[in-house]
Protein backbone atom coordinates (compact mmCIF):
# COMPACT_ATOMS: atom_id res chain seq x y z
CA UNK A 1 0.00 0.00 0.00
CA UNK A 2 1.33 3.31 -1.07
CA UNK A 3 1.56 6.03 1.08
CA UNK A 4 -0.85 8.11 -0.48
CA UNK A 5 -3.35 5.89 -0.48
CA UNK A 6 -3.39 5.32 3.19
CA UNK A 7 -3.28 8.84 3.49
CA UNK A 8 -5.99 9.02 1.68
CA UNK A 9 -8.26 6.03 3.12
CA UNK A 10 -7.44 7.94 6.28
CA UNK A 11 -8.38 11.10 5.64
CA UNK A 12 -12.39 9.51 4.29
CA UNK A 13 -12.26 7.41 7.47
CA UNK A 14 -11.64 11.41 9.77
CA UNK A 15 -14.24 12.83 7.78
CA UNK A 16 -16.42 10.02 7.85
CA UNK A 17 -16.30 10.19 11.80
CA UNK A 18 -16.13 13.67 11.22
CA UNK A 19 -19.86 13.58 9.74
CA UNK A 20 -21.36 11.12 12.41
CA UNK A 21 -20.00 13.53 15.25
CA UNK A 22 -21.65 16.48 13.75
CA UNK A 23 -24.92 14.69 13.03
CA UNK A 24 -24.99 13.54 16.68
CA UNK A 25 -24.20 17.04 17.88
CA UNK A 26 -26.95 18.70 16.40
CA UNK A 27 -29.34 15.52 17.63
CA UNK A 28 -27.92 16.79 20.58
CA UNK A 29 -28.26 20.99 20.26
CA UNK A 30 -31.82 20.86 18.32
CA UNK A 31 -33.24 18.54 21.77
CA UNK A 32 -31.03 20.83 24.66
CA UNK A 33 -32.23 24.10 22.58
CA UNK A 34 -36.41 23.08 22.61
CA UNK A 35 -38.30 24.92 25.48
CA UNK A 36 -39.96 22.49 28.02
CA UNK A 37 -42.98 23.52 27.41
CA UNK A 38 -42.85 22.93 23.38
CA UNK A 39 -42.23 19.16 22.26
CA UNK A 40 -40.20 18.72 19.28
CA UNK A 41 -41.48 15.61 17.16
CA UNK A 42 -38.64 13.33 16.16
CA UNK A 43 -40.21 14.26 12.23
CA UNK A 44 -38.89 17.66 13.08
CA UNK A 45 -35.72 16.80 14.81
CA UNK A 46 -34.24 13.64 12.68
CA UNK A 47 -31.33 14.42 10.56
CA UNK A 48 -31.00 12.43 7.52
CA UNK A 49 -27.98 12.20 5.83
CA UNK A 50 -28.07 11.62 1.52
CA UNK A 51 -27.83 7.55 1.24
CA UNK A 52 -25.13 8.04 -1.30
CA UNK A 53 -23.13 10.76 0.05
CA UNK A 54 -22.82 7.92 3.40
CA UNK A 55 -22.05 5.38 1.15
CA UNK A 56 -19.40 7.38 -0.61
CA UNK A 57 -17.53 7.67 2.47
CA UNK A 58 -18.19 4.87 4.39
CA UNK A 59 -14.68 3.08 3.73
CA UNK A 60 -16.66 -0.37 2.82
CA UNK A 61 -18.34 -0.42 6.67
CA UNK A 62 -21.76 0.02 4.98
CA UNK A 63 -23.05 -3.11 7.00
CA UNK A 64 -21.85 -1.97 10.39
CA UNK A 65 -23.08 1.15 9.79
CA UNK A 66 -26.66 -0.05 8.52
CA UNK A 67 -26.60 -1.79 11.71
CA UNK A 68 -25.33 1.55 13.87
CA UNK A 69 -28.56 3.35 11.98
CA UNK A 70 -31.06 0.45 13.04
CA UNK A 71 -30.30 0.86 16.61
CA UNK A 72 -30.75 4.12 16.87
CA UNK A 73 -33.93 4.09 14.48
CA UNK A 74 -35.20 1.53 17.31
CA UNK A 75 -34.53 3.53 20.12
CA UNK A 76 -35.77 6.62 18.84
CA UNK A 77 -38.29 4.83 16.41
CA UNK A 78 -42.00 6.81 18.50
CA UNK A 79 -45.52 6.06 17.37
CA UNK A 80 -46.82 9.58 15.81
CA UNK A 81 -48.37 8.82 11.97
CA UNK A 82 -46.95 9.92 9.38
CA UNK A 83 -49.74 11.00 6.33
CA UNK A 84 -48.54 12.85 3.50
CA UNK A 85 -48.06 10.33 1.49
CA UNK A 86 -44.66 12.30 -0.19
CA UNK A 87 -41.41 9.67 1.08
CA UNK A 88 -39.96 12.35 3.83
CA UNK A 89 -40.96 10.71 6.90
CA UNK A 90 -37.52 10.19 8.56
CA UNK A 91 -37.94 6.70 9.85
CA UNK A 92 -38.32 5.89 6.17
CA UNK A 93 -35.69 8.23 5.19
CA UNK A 94 -33.56 6.21 7.94
CA UNK A 95 -34.68 2.29 6.59
CA UNK A 96 -33.96 3.90 2.74
CA UNK A 97 -30.31 4.82 3.88
CA UNK A 98 -30.03 1.43 6.17
CA UNK A 99 -31.31 -0.91 3.07
CA UNK A 100 -28.94 1.15 0.38
CA UNK A 101 -25.94 0.75 3.08
CA UNK A 102 -26.77 -2.63 2.87
CA UNK A 103 -29.48 -3.96 0.48
CA UNK A 104 -29.91 -7.51 1.90
CA UNK A 105 -30.67 -5.98 5.48
CA UNK A 106 -33.60 -8.32 6.06
CA UNK A 107 -34.98 -6.80 9.04
CA UNK A 108 -35.18 -3.68 8.02
CA UNK A 109 -36.81 -5.09 5.14
CA UNK A 110 -39.42 -7.40 7.47
CA UNK A 111 -39.99 -5.10 10.99
CA UNK A 112 -39.34 -1.56 8.72
CA UNK A 113 -41.69 -2.63 6.31
CA UNK A 114 -44.62 -3.17 8.92
CA UNK A 115 -43.92 -0.58 11.57
CA UNK A 116 -44.28 1.80 8.50
CA UNK A 117 -47.55 0.17 7.62
CA UNK A 118 -49.08 -0.54 10.79
CA UNK A 119 -47.48 2.10 13.46
CA UNK A 120 -46.51 4.87 11.31
CA UNK A 121 -49.14 5.17 8.78
CA UNK A 122 -47.17 5.92 6.01
CA UNK A 123 -48.33 4.02 2.98
CA UNK A 124 -46.30 5.45 0.60
CA UNK A 125 -42.98 4.68 2.43
CA UNK A 126 -43.93 0.56 3.59
CA UNK A 127 -44.56 0.26 0.08
CA UNK A 128 -41.45 1.39 -1.08
CA UNK A 129 -39.75 -0.76 1.41
CA UNK A 130 -41.58 -3.81 0.57
CA UNK A 131 -41.29 -3.19 -2.87
CA UNK A 132 -37.12 -3.28 -2.39
CA UNK A 133 -37.20 -6.00 -0.07
CA UNK A 134 -38.83 -8.17 -2.58
CA UNK A 135 -36.67 -7.62 -4.75
CA UNK A 136 -33.64 -9.23 -2.95
CA UNK A 137 -35.95 -11.35 -1.05
CA UNK A 138 -38.83 -12.66 -3.23
CA UNK A 139 -38.51 -16.54 -2.25
CA UNK A 140 -39.32 -15.27 1.87
CA UNK A 141 -42.63 -16.25 3.14
CA UNK A 142 -42.77 -13.74 5.92
CA UNK A 143 -41.91 -10.99 3.80
CA UNK A 144 -44.58 -11.87 0.95
CA UNK A 145 -46.91 -12.06 3.36
CA UNK A 146 -46.37 -8.71 5.56
CA UNK A 147 -45.98 -7.45 1.58
CA UNK A 148 -49.78 -8.49 0.69
CA UNK A 149 -51.68 -7.07 3.69
CA UNK A 150 -50.19 -3.82 2.93
CA UNK A 151 -50.83 -3.59 -0.80
CA UNK A 152 -54.09 -5.07 -0.30
CA UNK A 153 -56.10 -3.87 2.44
CA UNK A 154 -53.79 -0.43 2.71
CA UNK A 155 -52.96 0.61 -0.43
CA UNK A 156 -55.02 -1.49 -2.79
CA UNK A 157 -52.94 -3.05 -5.26
CA UNK A 158 -54.31 -5.57 -5.92
CA UNK A 159 -52.38 -7.43 -8.78
CA UNK A 160 -49.03 -6.54 -6.86
CA UNK A 161 -50.97 -8.22 -3.50
CA UNK A 162 -52.12 -11.25 -5.42
CA UNK A 163 -48.86 -11.74 -7.20
CA UNK A 164 -47.09 -11.90 -2.78
CA UNK A 165 -49.62 -14.28 -1.91
CA UNK A 166 -49.06 -16.59 -4.95
CA UNK A 167 -45.65 -16.74 -3.97
CA UNK A 168 -46.26 -17.11 -0.29
CA UNK A 169 -48.60 -20.01 -1.68
CA UNK A 170 -45.82 -22.34 -3.41
CA UNK A 171 -43.39 -21.93 -0.40
CA UNK A 172 -43.29 -24.76 2.54
CA UNK A 173 -45.29 -23.91 5.70
CA UNK A 174 -47.46 -21.46 3.58
CA UNK A 175 -50.65 -20.94 5.19
CA UNK A 176 -53.62 -23.08 4.29
CA UNK A 177 -55.75 -19.96 3.74
CA UNK A 178 -53.85 -18.25 1.22
CA UNK A 179 -55.54 -20.04 -1.92
CA UNK A 180 -58.77 -18.81 -0.73
CA UNK A 181 -57.50 -16.09 -0.27
CA UNK A 182 -56.19 -15.20 -3.64
CA UNK A 183 -59.21 -16.03 -5.27
CA UNK A 184 -61.30 -13.60 -2.87
CA UNK A 185 -58.58 -10.78 -3.86
CA UNK A 186 -58.81 -11.91 -7.33
CA UNK A 187 -62.61 -11.20 -7.07
CA UNK A 188 -62.07 -8.20 -5.46
CA UNK A 189 -59.86 -6.93 -8.79
CA UNK A 190 -62.55 -7.21 -10.82
CA UNK A 191 -61.21 -11.28 -11.82
CA UNK A 192 -64.11 -13.16 -11.62
CA UNK A 193 -63.23 -15.63 -13.88
CA UNK A 194 -59.45 -16.22 -12.75
CA UNK A 195 -61.08 -16.34 -9.23
CA UNK A 196 -63.68 -19.36 -10.21
CA UNK A 197 -61.18 -21.15 -12.17
CA UNK A 198 -58.98 -21.25 -8.89
CA UNK A 199 -61.54 -22.53 -6.57
CA UNK A 200 -62.11 -25.17 -9.42
CA UNK A 201 -59.03 -26.23 -9.33
CA UNK A 202 -59.09 -25.89 -5.29
CA UNK A 203 -62.05 -28.21 -5.29
CA UNK A 204 -60.76 -31.08 -7.49
CA UNK A 205 -58.30 -32.33 -4.70
CA UNK A 206 -61.20 -32.70 -2.15
CA UNK A 207 -63.00 -35.77 -1.68
CA UNK A 208 -66.00 -35.95 -3.25
CA UNK A 209 -69.02 -35.16 -0.87
CA UNK A 210 -66.85 -33.46 2.11
CA UNK A 211 -68.22 -30.44 3.27
CA UNK A 212 -65.56 -28.71 1.95
CA UNK A 213 -66.49 -29.55 -1.40
CA UNK A 214 -69.66 -28.43 -1.23
CA UNK A 215 -68.44 -25.42 0.00
CA UNK A 216 -66.33 -24.63 -2.61
CA UNK A 217 -68.98 -26.10 -5.08
CA UNK A 218 -71.53 -22.79 -3.20
CA UNK A 219 -68.52 -20.37 -3.77
CA UNK A 220 -67.76 -21.32 -7.20
CA UNK A 221 -71.82 -20.92 -8.20
CA UNK A 222 -71.70 -17.91 -6.41
CA UNK A 223 -68.78 -16.57 -8.61
CA UNK A 224 -70.86 -17.92 -11.68
CA UNK A 225 -73.83 -15.84 -11.06
CA UNK A 226 -71.97 -13.05 -10.44
CA UNK A 227 -70.30 -13.05 -13.53
CA UNK A 228 -73.41 -13.93 -15.86
CA UNK A 229 -75.64 -10.99 -13.93
CA UNK A 230 -72.79 -8.83 -14.67
CA UNK A 231 -72.69 -10.02 -18.59
CA UNK A 232 -76.67 -9.33 -18.54
CA UNK A 233 -76.54 -6.40 -17.33
CA UNK A 234 -73.86 -5.25 -19.11
CA UNK A 235 -76.01 -5.85 -22.59
CA UNK A 236 -72.94 -8.55 -23.65
CA UNK A 237 -73.07 -10.75 -26.12
CA UNK A 238 -73.38 -14.81 -24.94
CA UNK A 239 -74.43 -14.94 -21.69
CA UNK A 240 -75.73 -17.26 -19.80
CA UNK A 241 -79.62 -16.68 -19.05
CA UNK A 242 -79.80 -20.00 -16.02
CA UNK A 243 -78.20 -20.15 -12.85
CA UNK A 244 -76.16 -23.27 -12.38
CA UNK A 245 -78.95 -24.34 -10.30
CA UNK A 246 -81.02 -24.40 -13.97
CA UNK A 247 -83.02 -21.43 -12.93
CA UNK A 248 -83.78 -18.88 -15.40
CA UNK A 249 -82.03 -14.88 -14.37
CA UNK A 250 -84.91 -12.33 -14.99
CA UNK A 251 -85.48 -9.08 -14.79
CA UNK A 252 -87.19 -6.44 -12.75
CA UNK A 253 -89.47 -3.47 -13.38
CA UNK A 254 -86.62 -1.33 -14.05
CA UNK A 255 -84.87 -3.87 -16.11
CA UNK A 256 -81.79 -5.27 -14.12
CA UNK A 257 -81.17 -8.57 -14.14
CA UNK A 258 -81.43 -10.70 -10.95
CA UNK A 259 -81.19 -14.39 -9.87
CA UNK A 260 -83.87 -16.24 -8.61
CA UNK A 261 -81.39 -18.96 -6.65
CA UNK A 262 -79.74 -17.04 -3.61
CA UNK A 263 -76.64 -16.21 -4.14
CA UNK A 264 -73.50 -13.38 -2.48
CA UNK A 265 -70.99 -12.27 -3.35
CA UNK A 266 -67.78 -13.44 -3.29
CA UNK A 267 -65.53 -10.59 -2.65
CA UNK A 268 -63.74 -9.98 0.87
CA UNK A 269 -65.97 -8.87 3.63
CA UNK A 270 -65.21 -6.08 5.20
CA UNK A 271 -66.36 -4.76 8.58
CA UNK A 272 -69.03 -2.17 8.84
CA UNK A 273 -68.41 1.48 10.34
CA UNK A 274 -69.90 1.56 13.12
Amino acid sequence: MTLNSSAHKTTKLLLLITGFFLVFLSNQLITSLKKEDIKVSQQEKAININEHVVKGISLGQNRLLSSLLWAETLIKAGISHYKEGDLNNWMFLRLKLMTTLDPYFYQAYLYGGIYLSIVKDDDAGAEFIYDKGLRYFSDDLYLNMNASYHYLFEVHHYDKGISALERAEKMPNSPPHIPRLIARFKAQSGKLEDARDHLVSLMQGTPEGSEIRKKYLQQIDNIQIEIDLNCLNENKKKCNFRSPDGSAYKQNSLGKWYSQQPWESFKPKTKKAP
